[in-house]
């Protein structure tokens, strides 16, 4: 690594607010914590090309999106209990928790178009690249996403 104070400077300001978001993305706060990890050391090997980025930290967002969602397809084969069923309790929730219910009921594409757009304060031709998608599946993705959490909302409220 060439510029140690560099990513150390970039690790100590962004690791909370990329944890956060792939924790939202993922409904999973502990694997989202193993991702980012992972994530972050795959940028400190490769910070010459990293940190020449215009958004290093959707470049780590997504190495730690893509490492859990391989993860845990990977592990889902197995004939286990799921950790999320273990660290949640049986009880109705409202608040943070309710969200983080709502968006684990939304494909992984829509949540981490939400993720990146709402949380990270992406523009949706910042969401499509960092995505590796086109802008107008942003924005489509994005519109559904909202759509069913509306739909969800309006369920679990009884107005529909």
């Amino acid at each position: 690594m060439q510029d140690r104070e560099g990513f150390t400077t970039f690790y100590e300001r962004r690791r909370a607010e990329v944890h956060a978001a792939v924790a939202v993305t993922l409904g999973d706060r502990h694997l989202a914590a193993d991702a980012v990890d992972e994530a972050f050391v795959r940028a400190a090997e490769r910070w010459g090309q990293v940190s020449g980025m215009d958004r290093p930290a959707g470049w780590v967002y997504r190495v730690a999106v893509n490492w859990a969602t391989s993860w845990h397809r990977k592990w889902s084969r197995r004939p286990t209990m799921s950790v999320e069923a273990l660290d949640r309790p049986h009880q109705d929730r409202a608040g943070p928790e309710a969200l983080l219910d709502d968006l684990a009921g939304l494909p992984l594409l829509q949540r981490q178009m939400l993720v990146l757009r709402f949380v990270l304060g992406y523009s949706v031709p910042e969401t499509a690249a960092a995505l590796d998608v086109a802008e107008g599946t942003v924005k489509s993705g994005v519109h559904r996403a909202r759509q069913q959490l509306q739909v969800d909302a309006e369920v679990a409220d009884g107005s529909r």
